[in-house]
């Protein structure tokens, strides 16, 4: 009997041990799918919201005065749902989002500075607008990597940017000092040409 008793007690822990393996398995899972919603949910309304950010700015008259004010005041909300933006914690998938979601959103606050520094001055001050615009251009170039990132599409190369693959190429870091992209020569390479 006392057989019996310890071996219905060994398979109520071994089952009680498996169970909790497996839930807690589970919840994880769990946690990383509400991770995953809160990150799309966000990403979705940040879209939405540069959509309609930009279609407000379109439809300012520049030959009227108020669409200054009107402008500094997008500008304003713009840098704060930026910077808001780029609080947002990415799931692991997602990780390098993090970076360009700073950058955009440093670049957007340069941005709304020089434009209000522009504006504001006595008479325009047009090298402002310039540096402005292009911090601005900037800011949203960063937001397009985004896209790129989440839709799972090559970023293209540009000034601000130099895509690296991911290869199991043991001289890499040769071809990375040297900056030639194209000839894979390596130190051992270049040692035997010379023999």
């Amino acid at each position: 009997m006392n057989r019996i008793l310890r071996n219905k007690k060994t398979i109520l822990i071994v089952t009680a041990l498996t169970s909790a393996t497996c839930f807690s398995g589970c919840n994880k899972a769990s946690d990383e799918e509400k991770a995953l919603a809160v990150f799309s949910t966000s990403i979705s309304e940040f879209a939405t919201y540069i959509k309609d950010t930009d279609e407000k700015i379109n439809d300012l008259d520049p030959s009227q005065k108020e669409s200054v004010i009107e402008l500094l005041e997008i500008l304003d909300d713009m840098d704060n749902q930026f910077e808001n933006f780029s609080l947002v914690e990415p799931p692991l998938q997602y990780a390098g989002v993090s970076n360009l979601a700073r950058q955009a959103s440093t670049d957007m606050s340069l941005a709304v500075s020089y434009y209000h520094t522009a504006y504001e001055s006595e008479p325009f001050d047009e090298n402002y607008a310039n540096a402005a615009y292009q911090c601005y251009s900037n800011s949203i170039e960063y937001i397009r990597y985004i896209g790129y990132l989440l839709k799972g599409e090559k970023i293209p190369e540009n000034d601000h940017v130099t895509v690296y693959e991911e290869l199991n190429n043991e001289n890499i870091l040769d071809k990375w000092w040297s900056g030639d992209d194209e000839n894979e020569a390596t130190f051992d390479n270049a040692s035997e040409v010379a023999n």
